[in-house]
């Protein structure tokens, strides 16, 4: 198969599962264009919330694209993506419970005139490591990651505004979190060696 001239549309979900297999973006992206409609209502009728859908379905092609390998062709992809997508949301659903919780429990203790300024300091250090790390992002997975996320737009508005398919607004979602991921986890890593060094010293 020449993939250079390959029309994904074309091909059978057996076939685009191989391509995804070798590392084909456009395979994810025609996966995505096939289910995600489906799949969205599906997690909306649970989720009850259209914002907590996007979400979901998004998480959902990221563990896709993660795990890829781990596919078998030759079983119902439907299946498999929608197992996922049941357990990513009652997990979320679960977290999202807990730490509410959390917060009620905070609410009771915590002196409204206290000061909270080592809070403040905290929350600011962390926006700014986010900004870091979408300033590193590539110019279209900065553009479509600010419109999903920091402007609240749609994917089908996004790709509306960009002149792009939802499944390539979907894709550039993929490789904006895992790199944002990726920057935080690497930038607390090395605070926290750091702090490990700086204690030692004292």
């Amino acid at each position: 198969m020449d993939i250079a001239t390959v029309k994904y549309s074309e091909l059978s979900e057996k076939e685009l599962i191989f391509l995804l297999h070798e590392g084909h973006e456009g395979a994810l992206r025609s996966l995505y264009d096939i289910h995600v409609k489906k799949l969205h209502y599906f997690i909306l009728r649970t989720a009850k919330s259209r914002q907590l859908a996007e979400d979901v379905v998004q998480d959902v092609f990221i563990k896709i694209w993660e795990t890829r390998v781990l596919i078998d062709p030759e079983l119902p992809f439907r299946t498999y993506l929608y197992t996922i997508a049941k357990r990513h949301l009652l997990n979320l659903l679960k977290r999202l419970q807990h730490e509410s919780g959390i917060l009620n429990e905070i609410r009771k203790y915590v002196d409204p005139s206290e000061n909270t300024t080592e809070l403040q300091v905290e929350y600011s250090e962390s926006n700014v490591m986010l900004t870091e790390a979408i300033s590193k992002l590539p110019p279209q997975c900065k553009e479509v990651f600010i419109r999903c996320k920091m402007q609240g737009l749609s994917y089908k508005q996004v790709a509306a505004e960009l002149a792009i398919t939802e499944g390539t607004v979907n894709s550039q979602m993929v490789k904006a979190l895992r790199s944002i991921r990726e920057y935080i986890t690497f930038k607390n890593a090395a605070l926290a060696l750091l702090v490990f060094l700086s204690n030692l010293l004292d």
